[in-house]
């Protein structure tokens, strides 16, 4: 549950962002990326993320139709934009990206749409910390790992700390600390495990 993007990658390996000819699309946002990686091993996979009416959402949905991902449970959000994202590719360690997510129909998630996924049949609830940085999107995403926890779904929590997608980034462990007793299993890099517990 959560992100889903168009992913704008550079063309260019080793161009500084402002010398960048041009860019590659791709589909992301860590979530969408999972749901894909289950499927193409093998696994059911069922994604729920919001999706504008609009080009760049037909754009995910046709991806996710042909990877073999269940999206049928990822409603379409009038009035609000499907996200992307531009990265540049600086190696060995320079990767910068901007984030498009103002008005985006993920964040628009409600506990409805939770609930109109199989989450109770499901072996399986993973979502993102960034669905918990703004409402309605927050309060769904809680929800949806305290249903999972009470009708037996193992709930894994990737942390997809974004500082930029936070009011404050402090907030980030805050909020992720308390959804923490509903979650069976952390997925986070060094970097987001210190911001979860203020390190």
């Amino acid at each position: 549950m959560g992100r889903s993007s168009i992913d704008l990658y550079s063309n260019d390996v080793g161009a500084p962002f402002e010398e960048i000819g041009s860019f590659a699309a791709y589909v992301g946002g860590s979530p969408t990326n999972i749901s894909v990686g289950g499927a193409r091993l093998g696994l059911k996979t069922a994604l729920v993320t919001g999706l504008g009416e609009d080009p760049v959402g037909d754009f995910i949905a046709d991806f996710l139709e042909k990877e073999g991902v269940d999206f049928s449970y990822s409603p379409r959000k009038p009035g609000h934009r499907t996200s992307a994202v531009v990265l540049g590719i600086e190696p060995p360690d320079k990767f910068p990206l901007v984030y498009y997510r103002e008005n985006c129909a993920d964040i628009e998630l409600t506990i409805d749409d939770v609930l109109a996924a199989p989450v109770a049949d499901a072996k399986v609830f993973q979502f993102a910390g960034t669905n918990l940085s703004k409402e309605p999107s927050r309060s769904s995403t809680m929800f949806g790992a305290e249903y999972s926890q009470q009708v037996g779904t193992t709930v894994i929590f990737d942390l997809d700390f974004r500082p930029d997608q936070w009011h404050d980034p402090r907030a980030f462990g805050v909020v992720a600390r308390s959804v923490l007793p509903n979650v069976d299993v952390v997925i986070g890099t060094e970097d987001e495990i210190n911001a979860a517990v203020l390190s």
